[in-house]
């Protein structure tokens, strides 16, 4: 047999092959292309629930330059009754913090300067802000603001009847984490509980 007619009939039997084979039927291309469609919206959503939850986990104190939250003259009354700062420089560098309550607001102040850091920690005051009254100091501690990076060091907690809601503050405990509970007493902030992470990644609690 000649090489012309080998050709000749390997294609032939090629051709014969390829038309016993049938096509697939409409709808099994539909939902091959509908399911393409799907897989890839299922990976975009996959995605930006991932960064999502990224972003909500990162969560920090929602700080702002403190001459932009409260006026000038408690600004110079904080600043007088909690450092011996210039003036000057401690208005460039106080941020505040503003949560509201039932009557009035709290605000918090970080003086965000090694001058008033220490062993202990560094320095919060909080002042109970309310209309045509003096503004009053009702919480000051020293505390340390270095946290794993998804946590924060305030949050507000829950409101147990009074004018201002307790605080949730986070601190570490050697290689763990306890959150302090203040509440608001009428008067002053003051500690209420305090529950203990077993670890820093997983919020199993021991109450105290």
């Amino acid at each position: 047999m000649t090489d012309s007619a080998s050709e000749l009939a390997s294609t032939q039997q090629q051709e014969m092959i390829t038309s016993t084979i049938p096509a697939p039927p409409h709808w099994l291309w539909q939902v091959g292309y509908w399911f393409r469609v799907g897989f890839s919206l299922f990976l975009l959503l996959s995605v930006l629930i991932g960064v999502a939850g990224c972003s909500s986990s990162a969560a920090t104190v929602p700080w702002q330059k403190a001459t932009a939250v409260v006026p000038e003259p408690v600004l110079e009354q904080v600043i007088q009754a909690n450092t011996d700062m210039d003036m000057a420089q401690a208005k460039e560098t106080l941020l505040a913090w503003t949560v509201d309550g039932k009557a009035g607001k709290l605000t918090l102040f970080n003086f965000n300067t090694p001058n008033l850091c220490g062993v202990l920690g560094c320095l919060y005051a909080g002042y109970w802000l309310r209309e045509n009254q003096p503004a009053v100091e009702v919480f000051q501690n020293y505390l340390n603001p270095n946290l794993p990076a998804n946590k924060s060091l305030f949050q507000v907690g829950e409101n147990r009847g009074q004018a201002l809601p307790c605080l949730e503050v986070l601190q570490m405990e050697g290689d763990r984490l306890r959150q302090l509970n203040y509440c608001f007493n009428g008067d002053r902030y003051q500690l209420a509980d305090s529950q203990l992470f077993i670890s820093t990644m997983n919020r199993g609690l021991q109450r105290h």
